[in-house]
C-alpha cells in the first residue's frame, strides 16, 4: 500500500463524498476514485459502499480506517521527531507553529487575550487558532497538537485531559426585563421565557441542559432558541426577553450593552481543560506550550 493512497482514503473517510474529497485534495474526482479502486483491488475488498450522493464505509473500510489513523499518526510523530532532533543539533532558534483548536465562542473573548499573551512570551511560536465544532476530531485526526474547551467526564480513550481554570455560571436578561421587577428572583420564575444557547455541537451546551433539566423540570423548549456564537446570545438577549446562562468572565461586557447579570447559588461551574493525544510526541515547543497553559513539567 503506498502512502498516497492511504491519504486519499482518509480524506475521503472525512468527506464523505467523492466530490468533497476530491476539491480537498486538489485532484479530479475520476483520479481519485481510480486511486480508491487501486486500493481496494489490492486489499481486496470494497472499502465504500456508494451512492449518487454519499459514500460509507464498509465493516472492512472501518477497520482500515482505524489503523490508517495510527499509521498516519506514526508518521507525523517521526517527522516531527526528527524535524526536533536537527533543530537541537543546530542550536539555531526556530520558528515553531502550534495548532491549537478550540471554539468559536472562546477565541472571541477570554482565550483570545490568554493566546495574545502566550504568542508575546515565546517569539519563537506561532500559535495557529482552529475553529472546531468538535475538538476531538481535530485532535485524534492531526489537524491541532492541542485542544482547549470545556472540562467533560467522558474523555474519548486516545486523549489526556488537563483541567486550565475554572469560572462561575450567571444568568442574563436586558435591563428592564419584567423579571427583574419581582423582588426576590427564583428559578421558577424563568419558566415563562425562552432561553437562548449554544447549539448541540458545544460541548457545554450538554452541562447547561443536564443543568437546566434538573433546575427546570416543568418547562417547555419549545421557544428556545440554539446559535453559535457568543455575540448572538449578546444580541438577543439585550433586545428581546430571552434570557442566558453564560460565563462570568463576559461580565465586562454586558454593562455597554444594558444586560443585567443575575448570581445564583445552583448554577454549575465551568471548568476549562487542555486537550492532547496520549501517544503525541512532545516536541520542545509543543511541550513550552503545554506549560505555559497548565503549569505542568512535561
Amino acid at each position: 500500500m503506498e502512502l498516497s493512497h492511504l491519504h486519499y482514503f482518509l480524506t475521503l473517510c472525512e468527506q464523505k463524498q467523492f466530490t468533497r474529497a476530491s476539491h480537498a485534495l486538489g485532484i479530479s474526482q475520476a483520479a481519485l476514485s481510480k486511486q480508491i479502486k487501486n486500493l481496494e483491488d489490492e486489499i481486496g475488498t470494497i472499502l465504500f459502499d456508494r451512492n449518487s450522493t454519499t459514500c460509507q464505509l464498509t465493516p472492512a473500510g472501518k477497520i482500515l480506517e482505524m489503523h490508517g489513523w495510527r499509521i498516519k499518526q506514526e508518521l507525523f510523530y517521526i517527522r516531527e521527531e526528527v524535524n526536533d532532533f536537527s533543530h537541537d543539533l543546530s542550536k539555531q532558534p526556530i520558528t515553531t507553529t502550534i495548532n491549537v483548536s478550540l471554539f468559536l465562542n472562546d477565541l472571541e473573548f477570554k482565550l483570545n487575550s490568554t493566546l495574545s499573551t502566550l504568542f508575546h512570551e515565546h517569539h519563537h511560536l506561532n500559535i495557529n487558532t482552529i475553529i472546531s465544532d468538535n475538538i476531538f476530531k481535530s485532535l485524534e485526526t492531526l489537524e491541532s497538537d492541542i485542544g482547549i474547551g470545556p472540562s467533560i467526564k467522558n474523555v474519548p480513550p486516545p486523549l489526556n485531559k488537563i483541567d486550565l481554570y475554572s469560572n462561575n455560571y450567571q444568568i442574563i436578561v436586558r435591563n428592564g426585563h419584567p423579571l427583574l421587577k419581582n423582588p426576590t428572583l427564583t428559578l421558577d420564575l424563568f419558566n415563562d421565557y425562552p432561553f437562548v444557547f449554544f447549539s448541540q455541537t458545544f460541548l457545554e451546551t450538554k452541562i447547561l441542559d443536564d443543568w437546566m433539566q434538573k433546575n427546570f423540570p416543568t418547562r417547555s423548549k419549545e421557544n428556545d432558541i440554539q446559535v453559535d456564537t457568543t455575540e448572538l446570545i449578546l444580541y438577543m438577549v439585550r433586545n428581546t426577553d430571552i434570557f442566558s446562562i453564560v460565563p462570568e468572565y463576559l461580565e465586562t461586557y454586558l454593562k455597554d450593552l444594558n444586560i443585567t447579570s443575575i448570581t445564583h447559588s445552583a448554577l454549575p461551574i465551568r471548568q476549562m481543560s487542555i486537550y492532547y493525544l496520549k501517544n503525541k510526541y512532545m516536541s520542545t515547543q509543543l511541550k513550552q506550550t503545554l506549560a505555559a497553559f497548565t503549569n505542568h513539567t512535561f
